[in-house]
């Protein structure tokens, strides 16, 4: 395997920019991290995702605060939410879930059958409650769903830790740009330990499974979506593009350990290991 460890970060609720198909969900002008940069009292300060690429991923569209940098520390680009439905738990299935011969499987179930451990931490959301092979934790905000994440980075066993964070969806739900803005921030610093903790052999993904643009009517809305991939082991990064589903980072975890022949979407675990 590439990677001894993976472990993702759902920066549930921020989106990049309305996606191509906005205008069937009520999306049209949606752009999450825009428009909370925008309202930013104060400017967006977000150092460690900035080195690590966000910006980059939007160099057309820069932001203050987040602007591209020259050398960015991880691999960057976009994820497009391909299913045609738009919950909020539309994006987790498709990330996480692929058909089988004869019924869903999901990467949550498959991993500990092949003997990885498998971590989730996130809100009370039914899909994760009843994946029972991994081990679960419920968590009611960012700080603790980031020490969940300190606690599996000082663990070894080879395998998978997802962690949702759940303050970017209250802001937006709650129409709070400048709470979104704070939680940014905060999650900013803390990624910054995470970052500092990973070993060699790690791989850290960072995404988001839907967006919350608080200045907007609906909820949740249609946007393109962050990836940015970083190991402390691949100092040489480029563009992944643009992702056409959210499958591709479940691809890229099941090809890792070995089990590719069950992914939906497109491993792009090449590319950030060649």
């Amino acid at each position: 395997m590439a990677f001894h460890r993976i472990f993702v970060i759902d920066f549930a609720g921020l989106g990049l920019g309305e996606a191509p198909d906005a205008n069937r969900f009520q999306s049209v002008g949606a752009d999450t991290l825009g428009h909370v940069a925008v309202s930013c009292t104060d400017k967006l300060n977000l150092p460690t995702l900035q080195r690590l690429g966000l910006g980059n991923i939007r160099v057309d569209h820069p932001l203050p605060g987040v602007e591209p940098v020259d050398h960015p520390a991880g691999f960057f680009g976009r994820l497009h939410v391909q299913a045609q439905g738009n919950r909020r738990a539309t994006g987790l299935r498709e990330m996480w879930d692929y058909p089988g011969t004869n019924r869903t499987e999901t990467v949550f179930a498959t991993l500990p059958a092949a003997g990885y451990a498998v971590t989730l931490a996130g809100p009370f959301l039914s899909y994760l409650q009843t994946q029972s092979a991994a081990q679960r934790f419920q968590l009611g905000s960012n700080q603790d769903a980031f020490r969940i994440l300190y606690d599996q980075l000082n663990q070894n066993a080879s395998g998978l830790t997802y962690v949702m964070l759940p303050d970017f969806r209250f802001a937006g739900e709650q129409r709070d740009a400048e709470g979104f803005a704070s939680a940014l921030m905060s999650a900013d610093n803390y990624l910054a330990q995470v970052q500092h903790d990973l070993n060699a052999n790690d791989l850290l993904l960072i995404t988001a499974t839907h967006a919350d643009d608080p200045a907007s009517e609906t909820t949740p809305t249609r946007e393109y979506l962050p990836l940015i991939a970083y190991s402390p082991s691949r100092p040489s990064v480029h563009a992944l593009g643009i992702r056409r589903t959210l499958a591709d980072v479940g691809a890229t975890v099941l090809e890792n350990f070995g089990l590719a022949g069950h992914a939906a979407g497109h491993s792009f675990l090449n590319e950030i290991t060649q």
